[in-house]
């Protein structure tokens, strides 16, 4: 055998073994490792089934009730997640407030609710439904009693229908402020 030809087998061995080396070494930097960190996973850290929260006011009266068929917290973003929840407020008379979405959230300060795609809310006084509201986006805050959206909004009650995009709705002082392109219909009975 030529030395020609042993020459071109040893470089040939030589930068095939350096190119396998250098993948190698690449394929380490960029490899997948597991995290270990509960906070970096992106799957939630607990979850329950027929949820059933209730909070109250400092003299211990039933401020709100919320109720889910499932709830998901995730730690990495602290916001759990919501299905077909149902919220009542209620104020310190006889008036409250119902609400129903398909979807909701409950962002990471606690008091702040998000309820998505279907929000019906409803109040109701002397067990009557008085007025109702439909939106697809609600964001209701328990610490400041009101809940707003700037997505369109109907509401209606017995006699008149109101359309707007956007409200802001103070429930304890039955205060509704309508956003902008409020239109509405009225008949007197």
């Amino acid at each position: 055998m030529p030395l020609r030809q042993i020459l071109f087998m040893v470089v040939s061995v030589v930068l095939a073994i350096g190119a396998g080396y250098r993948l190698y070494k690449t394929n380490l930097k960029v490899s997948h490792q597991i995290t270990t960190n509960p906070s970096e996973l992106k799957v939630p850290d607990f979850f329950s089934y027929n949820v059933h929260i209730r909070e109250f006011n400092e003299s211990g009266q039933l401020k709100s009730d919320l109720t889910a068929n499932e709830i998901n917290h995730f730690p990495h973003n602290e916001i759990t997640l919501l299905s077909s929840p149902a919220l009542w407020n209620y104020s310190d008379d006889l008036t409250y407030w119902h609400t129903v979405a398909d979807r909701g959230r409950i962002l990471p300060d606690g008091k702040t609710l998000e309820l998505k795609n279907n929000v019906l809310i409803t109040q109701i006084a002397d067990s009557t439904p008085q007025l109702r509201m439909h939106t697809d986006l609600l964001t209701i805050d328990s610490n400041q009693d009101f809940f707003h959206t700037d997505r369109p909004v109907v509401i209606f009650n017995s006699h008149s229908l109101m359309k707007a995009n956007g409200m802001k709705t103070f429930y304890k002082q039955d205060f509704v402020h309508l956003k902008s392109k409020v239109r509405g219909v009225y008949e007197p009975r």
